[in-house]
């Protein structure tokens, strides 16, 4: 009995979970050790990071927003009859708000766009692998 003992505790250990730290997502596995869902967990990763787009930064819309704002509120002082000066600067600095705003929703937009693109690839990869997701 000693020999099939021995032989049993050399055998790797099959199934478990794994999780993606990015996504969150996990997946259970029976038939592979863990080292082998390790290795296809990375080259599913590989592959969704693929997916990601450029995130471009607000950087510049704040800049535009001033621009626009400054020119606005100069248009407005110099209808009221001002000189368009304390106008200008009120405009400008709200053009700078809203232009900064505007870019940083822009930004999260394309931020939850990529995490969603990655979670669906590295899902279907894993699936087609034979993994179970969990969630």
């Amino acid at each position: 009995m000693s020999a099939s003992f021995l032989s049993m505790a050399q055998e790797p250990v099959k199934g478990g979970d794994i999780i993606d730290q990015k996504s969150k997502l996990i997946f259970n596995y029976d038939n592979v050790t863990k080292d082998i869902a390790e290795q296809e967990l990375a080259h599913c990763q590989n592959l969704a990071n693929q997916t990601q787009e450029e995130v471009t930064s607000s950087r510049g819309s704040g800049a535009r927003g001033l621009f626009k704002g400054a020119a606005a509120g100069a248009a407005t002082g110099a209808l009221a009859g001002g000189s368009g000066s304390d106008t200008a600067k009120i405009g400008a600095a709200g053009g700078l708000l809203v232009g900064r705003v505007a870019g940083k929703g822009s930004e999260s937009a394309q931020q939850q766009k990529n995490l969603e693109n990655y979670k669906t690839v590295l899902r279907n990869c894993m699936i087609e692998r034979k993994y179970e997701a969990l969630n």
